[in-house]
C-alpha cells in the first residue's frame, strides 16, 4: 500500500475539519455583520424583512455545513458542496441580483456597462438579493474560491466514504 493511500483519510478529515471551520467561522461572520446592520434600518419593509430572513437561513446554513463537517456525518459533504454552490456564481441582470458569500470571495466577473468590463471581486461575508430594483445593474461573478472548495470537498468525501458516521 502506498503513503498516499495509508495517508488519505487523515488528510480527508484535515481538510474536511478546516473546510468545516471555514464554513462555521464565514457563516457566524456574515450573521453577525448582517444582524449588526439591521438596528441601522430605517422602515424596512416586508420585502427586507424577508431578505434578512432568507440570508439569515443561508448564514444558518453554512453554519449548520460547518458542524456537519467536523462532526464527519454521511450528509455533510453533500451539504458543503450546496453551500459552496450557491456562493459560487453571483448575478444582477433585468432588476434582479444576487449574491452570497459565507467567508471570502474572491471572484472574477464580468459587468455589462456600455461596453464589457472585466472585474475582479473580493468581499467578506457578503449577501444581496433584489427583485425588481437596480435595473441598471448587469453583472455575472464566478467565486472561484467557492469552485476549489467545491473541488476539494469532492475529492475528500471519495476518501473518507468508508469512515463517516
Amino acid at each position: 500500500m502506498s503513503q498516499f493511500s495509508q495517508n488519505a483519510p487523515k488528510t480527508a478529515f484535515t481538510l474536511s475539519s478546516a473546510i468545516g471551520v471555514y464554513q462555521l467561522v464565514g457563516g457566524l461572520l456574515g450573521l453577525g455583520l448582517f444582524l449588526k446592520m439591521i438596528p441601522a434600518l430605517e422602515n424596512p419593509s416586508a420585502t427586507t424583512w424577508l431578505g434578512i430572513l432568507l440570508a439569515a437561513l443561508l448564514y444558518g446554513f453554512s453554519i449548520w455545513c460547518g458542524f456537519s463537517l467536523l462532526k464527519k456525518t454521511r450528509s455533510a459533504y453533500t451539504l458543503s458542496m450546496v453551500n459552496q454552490i450557491l456562493q459560487a456564481f453571483s448575478f444582477g441582470m433585468s432588476g434582479v441580483a444576487y449574491n452570497y458569500v459565507a467567508g471570502l470571495k474572491v471572484g472574477v466577473g464580468i459587468d455589462f456597462l456600455a461596453s464589457w468590463v472585466f472585474k475582479l471581486r473580493f468581499s467578506l461575508s457578503s449577501f444581496n438579493f433584489s427583485f425588481g430594483t437596480h435595473a441598471g445593474i448587469s453583472f455575472v461573478s464566478v467565486n472561484l474560491l467557492a469552485l476549489l472548495l467545491l473541488y476539494l470537498l469532492e475529492r475528500t468525501k471519495d476518501e473518507a466514504k468508508g469512515t463517516l458516521r
